[in-house]
């Protein structure tokens, strides 16, 4: 429906689904949603001084508040840096990169689940064990879930961070 037909700004800053020609206000309402959506400087800035379990609590609060899962969108860590979104490649390979610069050990896993037979994640290790981090299930679209519930069986590692 296009702006002149009555849908009010309200509904364009929620509903990121909506197509719009980029004009006029319309132009100022999109702006305003993506600057919303960034992280701040400071954000950023504090990716790079994870430390233990904390920075693994700060990782998956900056993932639910600036990121998110959708299927068919970026794998890659510089496809979700761009656009936001990932699929569970995407978002795992950003958040192994982003752990591993902070100094972490860290593994990509894949393993099978009822939707894929490629599912992955991250293995990190925190005080000498390796605890799962699920950026997927962290997104708001999967319901902000905590780190460590997986929704996948281990098969293999895919690539290591950082690890002897």
């Amino acid at each position: 429906m296009p702006f002149s037909q009555g849908i009010s700004m309200e509904t364009i800053q929620k509903d990121t689904k909506t197509s719009l020609s980029i004009n006029g206000e319309v132009a100022e309402v999109s702006a305003a949603y993506n600057k919303h959506r960034k992280a701040t400087a400071a954000e950023k800035a504090k990716l790079t001084r994870l430390e233990g379990k904390e920075g693994l609590d700060y990782l998956a609060k900056y993932i639910n508040k600036h990121l998110n899962h959708r299927s068919g969108a970026a794998h890659t860590a510089a496809g979700v840096e761009k656009t936001g979104y990932g699929d569970c490649w995407g978002l795992s390979d950003w958040t192994a990169k982003k752990l591993a610069k902070a100094g972490y050990q860290v593994k990509v896993v894949q393993g099978a689940n009822s939707y894929s037979s490629r599912h992955r994640w991250v293995k990190v290790k925190v005080d000498g064990k390796w605890i799962n981090f699920e950026p997927s299930l962290v997104t708001k679209r999967y319901g902000s879930k905590h780190y460590t519930k997986t929704c996948a069986r281990m098969s293999r590692v895919v690539t290591t961070y950082n690890c002897d």
